[in-house]
C-alpha cells in the first residue's frame, strides 16, 4: 500500500514538474512573442494549449494587439488622408487664385477697354465668386471633420423650409436656362433638423447640378410615409459614369463626368455627412446620358 502511495506521488511530482516545464516554455515564448509585437510587428498573435492557464491571459492579450492593429491602420489611413487633403486643397485653392491674379494683371498692365475689359472683369468676378464658394465649403468641411459643427435640432415644417431654400435658387436656375419643378405637398410634415445644415445638404446638391451635370431640367419632390420623408433632387443632365457612383461622396472625388476642373471633390462629401448628422441618408442614382437622383431620407418627427 505504501509503495502505491509513493509511487501516485511520484507520478503527481512528475506531471507537476512537466506542467510547470512546459508552462515555463510557454512563458517564454510569449515573452519573446511580446517583444517582438512592441518592437512594432502587429501580426504576431500569443499561442496557448486548450488546458493552459494562460490560456485566457493570451487570449486577451491578442485582443488587444488585434484593436492596436486597428487603429494603427486606422492613424495611417487617417495620415495619409489628410496628406492627400492638404495636397488637394493646395492645388485647389492655387490654380483659381493664379488665374484671377492673372486676369486683373492683364486689366492693370494693357490698358484693356471696352467690351473686352468688361468680359474680363466677368470672368475676373467669377472666379473670385468660385473661390470664395469653395473657401466657404473648406471651412465647413474642416467644422464637420473637427466636430466644431453645432447643431440646432428643431422640429420643423420640412416642407416649408424646403420652398424658402429652394426660392432663393430660382433666379440661378432661370439664370442658367434650367427649367425646374418643385412637387412639395401643401400639408405640414415635420422632421427633426437643424435648418443651416440642411439648407448646406440641400445647397451642396444643386450646385453640384448647375455646375457639372449640364442639365437643362430640374426637379425637386418631396414625399412621405407613416414614418419617414423622401426628399429627391432629379436632373435630365450627362449623368454619372457606373464606375464612379459608388464614390460620389467619398472626400475629395472627382469624378471624370460630373464634375469639372472646378470641382474640389468637398460638396457631396458635406451633404452626406451632415444628412448623417441629422439621422438621415443619402443614395445617388444615375445612368450616363439620362441624368442623376438624389434621394435623402429622413425619420419624421
Amino acid at each position: 500500500m505504501i509503495w502505491i502511495s509513493i509511487a501516485g506521488l511520484g507520478v503527481i511530482i512528475l506531471y507537476q514538474f512537466i506542467y510547470i516545464r512546459n508552462t515555463k516554455r510557454q512563458m517564454k515564448e510569449i515573452s519573446y512573442i511580446l517583444d517582438d509585437i512592441c518592437s512594432g510587428n502587429l501580426d504576431r498573435r500569443l499561442l496557448a494549449d486548450e488546458n493552459s492557464i494562460v490560456r485566457e491571459l493570451v487570449y486577451k492579450i491578442n485582443e488587444i494587439v488585434i484593436r492596436d492593429k486597428e487603429k494603427f491602420l486606422e492613424k495611417e489611413k487617417s495620415e495619409r488622408a489628410y496628406k492627400k487633403l492638404v495636397t488637394s486643397l493646395s492645388h485647389d485653392i492655387r490654380t483659381p487664385l493664379a488665374s484671377l491674379i492673372g486676369y486683373l494683371e492683364v486689366l492693370e498692365k494693357n490698358g484693356v477697354t471696352g467690351g473686352e475689359r468688361d468680359e474680363f472683369l466677368k470672368i475676373a468676378k467669377r472666379k473670385a465668386v468660385n473661390l470664395g464658394d469653395y473657401i466657404q465649403e473648406l471651412f465647413e468641411f474642416l467644422k464637420i471633420e473637427s466636430g466644431e459643427w453645432v447643431y440646432d435640432l428643431k422640429k420643423q415644417n420640412i416642407c416649408e423650409v424646403t420652398r424658402l431654400i429652394l426660392a432663393d435658387w430660382i433666379i440661378k436656375l432661370e439664370e442658367n436656362k434650367i427649367e425646374y419643378k418643385f412637387e412639395i405637398p401643401e400639408e405640414a410634415v415635420y422632421v427633426v433638423l437643424d435648418k443651416s445644415a440642411y439648407t448646406r445638404i440641400l445647397t451642396n446638391l444643386i450646385a453640384n447640378m448647375i455646375r457639372h451635370s449640364h442639365a437643362t431640367q430640374l426637379t425637386v419632390r418631396i414625399s412621405y410615409s407613416l414614418n419617414k420623408i423622401s426628399l429627391s433632387i432629379t436632373d435630365n443632365g450627362i449623368g454619372i459614369d457606373e464606375k464612379d457612383l459608388p464614390f460620389v461622396f467619398d472626400r475629395l472625388y472627382k469624378c471624370d463626368t460630373s464634375r469639372g476642373d472646378n470641382s474640389n471633390g468637398l460638396g457631396l462629401s458635406i451633404a452626406k455627412e451632415l444628412t448623417a448628422s441629422l439621422h438621415g441618408e443619402i443614395h445617388a442614382e444615375s445612368y450616363c446620358g439620362r441624368g442623376t437622383t438624389f434621394r435623402l431620407t429622413f425619420p419624421k418627427a
